[in-house]
Parts: structure tokens; sequence; C-alpha cells
């Protein structure tokens, strides 16, 4: 008994020892396999020294960042000598699972078995003349046998000062989470910064409370999916404040149409003339076909580019309509759910919508069938005093147009507008130009 006791002893010791060097193993091959693809997939050059001991490794990565900057417009190469390129290097400390025996960070696992944990720091380096100062990074990354990756980073407090001394950077510690599948076609990044204070000659700006995180899920044949939030306590400059601001956006991709929703909301906005209450903004789309909407922003692009030239902006507005039987082939809609404004004289509220109804549009080549199809709903209402303000005191056309057109309800006066079977009206009647109230 005593002798299988001691075998199974003497086994358990040897697992322990060994497969820790075999997982060192397969956690070599799954980095370099991560770098290959980083690598393949970006305009980013990369170095990487590994090397591979017993119960742990070291490896130092360099990232050249200079092309993929270029390739964004954000920093020219041509202004950058070949002695002084972005680069971000990262120094690795990786200890090998299956069960790590070291806690790097909070929230390390430590039951569920992985190929390693790694301590990394990272330093940013600019051309002196474009930021005098290395950003350092830390980083706390487990891998887990499926290839798949989760951690935690950390920046310390910034404080620089340009050489002039008029402009400077603080910011509190920078926490944040990373997280990415092992094929990196879903990702996720969050963080918050406590504080931030930037100032110059003329401004200085606050930030309090600053939050960010980034969800991306990228399937296969270019689909992707993935929401985008943003929000602080509080923006403060010489002028205006801003209290709890919050920003999200999602969009998703279903057989080749586009669906997103845009939100915006802030507690209050005060300057030197306003001091509004809440802001309420939401936007959706529904059924917008991707191929078609990127072709019409690569030629609304090129309008704006070319609108002193007659004959090519003629020409890019003929690729537009050509454009538009397929943009409404699946019965594309846009709601502009809320928008809401509270001010000091009351609220202006509006909501708005427009879609196609597919039933209507049995030829998508024919114009007539195109206009019929369509439908829009717009409804606005205006405080009294900001009305009679801004629109009754005008003697715009088009301000004369509205106050033909707008109903007194309260203390506030409404519009709707209406067009559905190619009737356009206003306030529930068919639409003249000479409408009176």
């Amino acid at each position: 008994m005593k002798k299988i006791i001691s075998g199974i002893i003497l086994l358990l010791i040897a697992v322990v020892l060994i497969t820790p060097f075999c997982v060192g193993i397969a956690a070599e091959k799954q980095i370099n396999k991560q770098i290959s693809k980083l690598s393949k997939t970006t305009n980013v050059t990369i170095s990487n020294v590994y090397k591979r001991n017993w119960f742990s490794s070291n490896a130092e990565i360099s990232f050249n960042l200079s092309e993929l900057l270029a390739s964004y417009n954000l920093l020219p190469l041509d202004t950058i000598p070949d002695s002084a390129e972005v680069m971000v290097k990262t120094r690795s400390e990786i200890i090998h699972g299956p069960f790590s025996l070291k806690r790097f960070y909070p929230k390390q696992p430590m039951a569920v078995p992985v190929l390693g944990v790694a301590k990394n720091i990272t330093t940013v380096i600019f051309p002196p003349d474009i930021l005098d100062f290395m950003p350092t990074v830390t980083t706390y990354i487990s891998i887990f046998p499926n290839g798949s990756m989760s951690g935690i980073f950390n920046i310390p407090k910034i404080d620089y000062t340009i050489n002039d001394g008029n402009t400077s950077f603080k910011s509190s510690e920078i926490n944040g989470e990373v997280s990415f599948s092992s094929d990196l076609s879903k990702s996720f990044f969050t963080f918050n910064i406590p504080d931030i204070f930037l100032k110059d000659t003329d401004r200085k700006l606050r930030i309090n409370g600053l939050e960010c995180s980034v969800h991306s899920d990228k399937k296969k044949k270019e689909t992707q999916s993935g929401d985008f939030k943003l929000g602080f306590d509080s923006a403060v400059t010489d002028k205006v404040k801003i209290n709890n601001c919050a920003f999200s956006s999602f969009i998703k991709e279903k057989d080749g149409n586009l669906f997103f929703n845009t939100a915006l909301s802030i507690k209050s906005f005060k300057d030197d003339n306003t001091d509004f209450g809440s802001v309420e903004i939401e936007l959706s789309g529904k059924r917008i076909k991707k191929d078609v909407y990127k072709q019409l922003t690569t030629l609304l692009g090129d309008l704006n580019n070319k609108s002193e030239n007659q004959f090519a902006h003629i020409l890019l507005m003929t690729q537009i309509m050509a454009l538009l039987p397929e943009l409404l082939s699946e019965s594309p809609e846009i709601n502009l759910k809320k928008f809401d404004i509270n001010t000091p004289d009351g609220r202006i509220s509006a909501n708005a919508s427009i879609k196609v109804d597919k039933n209507k549009l049995t030829d998508p080549n024919n114009l007539k069938e195109i206009i019929k199809s369509i439908n829009f709903d717009f409804f606005i209402t205006i405080p009294e005093t900001i009305a009679e303000k801004y629109i009754f005191s005008s003697e715009n056309p088009r301000s004369i147009m509205l106050q033909k057109m707008m109903v007194k309800n309260n203390f506030d006066y409404t519009l709707n507008l209406k067009y559905t079977d190619s009737q356009f009206s206003v306030n529930g009647k068919p639409f003249s130009p000479d409408t009176e109230n």
C-alpha cells in the first residue's frame, strides 16, 4: 500500500513539474499565432523575442505603428524620420499554467485552467518633436487553452506640460479591462478615468468620471456587430458646464442589412446664455443595405469634394439615384425616436420616422412607385415663448411658411407633417401653400 501511495505521489509531482513545461510550449505557440494574425490583418510591423523557461517565460515584443497611423491619416509617414518611428514596446513575464501559482491581479482566474498568466509593461515611444514623454501601460492577461484572453490594464497618473509651458495635460490613474476571442473576431474593451484636466493659453477643460466601453463581434464575410458607450459625470470649461452625459451606439448586421441605434442623454447644460435641463436624443435605423450604404457614403463624400464641377456633380447624382432601387428593396426605416430638450421656457419635443412600404414597391426602378412607397411622419412641440422669439418674429420665407402651419395648443405650438400615398398633410389636413391657421 505504501508503494502505491508513494507511486501516486511521485506521479502527481511529475505531473506538476512536467505540465508547466508542456503548457509553456502551448502558450508560446498561441502567442506567436496571435502575433502572426495581427501582423497579417493590420499595417503593424511586429518583432518578437521569446525566451521560454520551465515554469515561466519572458518576452519582448515591439510594434511599429507608423504605417497604421499613416493609413488613417493620423500621422504622415514623410514626417517621421527612420530613427524616430512610433513604437510600442512590451516586456512580458509569463507564468505557465495550467493553474497559476502566482496571483498577478485581483480578477485573475485561479480555479480555471490557463495556458499562462502574463504581466506586461508596455511603453509607447513617439518622435520627440511630436511627444517628448513615454506613456507606460501595465497589463495583466490570462491566456486560456482555447486561445482566448482576458485581463486588466493600468496607466499611472499623467502630468505632462509641453515645452512652451502654456499647454498641459493631467489625468488620474486609468484602469480598464480587455478580452479577446481566440480568432480575434470578438473583443471587449473598457476603461475609466476619474479626472482629466487640459489647459492651453486660452482654454481650460476638466472632465470627471469618464467611462468608455467597446464591444465588437466580427463574423464571417466581414459582417460586424458591436456597441460603444461613453459617459462622464461632468465636463467644465471657462464658459460651459455639462452634467451627467451618456452616449451609446449599437450596430448589428443581419442578412446583409444594417440595424443601428444611437442615443445621447445629458442631465443639464449651462453656458453664459443658456441653462438647459435634461436632453434626450435617440435615433434608430432598420434594414439598411450594407453594400449600398457603403457606396452611398463614398459617393456623397465625392459629391462634397467635387461640388464645384457641375458635370461631375450631375454624374455623381445619377450614380446615387441608380442605387436607390436596391437600397429601398429591403423596406429601410429610420426613426427619430426621441428628441427632448428641457429649457427654462418649457420642453422642445420631436419625433420622426421615414420608411418604405415594400408592398407598394412592385417595381423598384419606377420613380413614381418609389415616391408612392415612402411614408414620412414628423411631429414637434415648441414652447410658445421660443416659437414667438425665433419663428414668429422672422420675415424669412421659411419662417413665414412655418407660421402658417403651426397650431397653438395651450402654452405650446405644435406641428405634424405627414407624407403617405403620395399625399402631404399638415396637422391632419391636406397641405396647401395657402393654408392658414
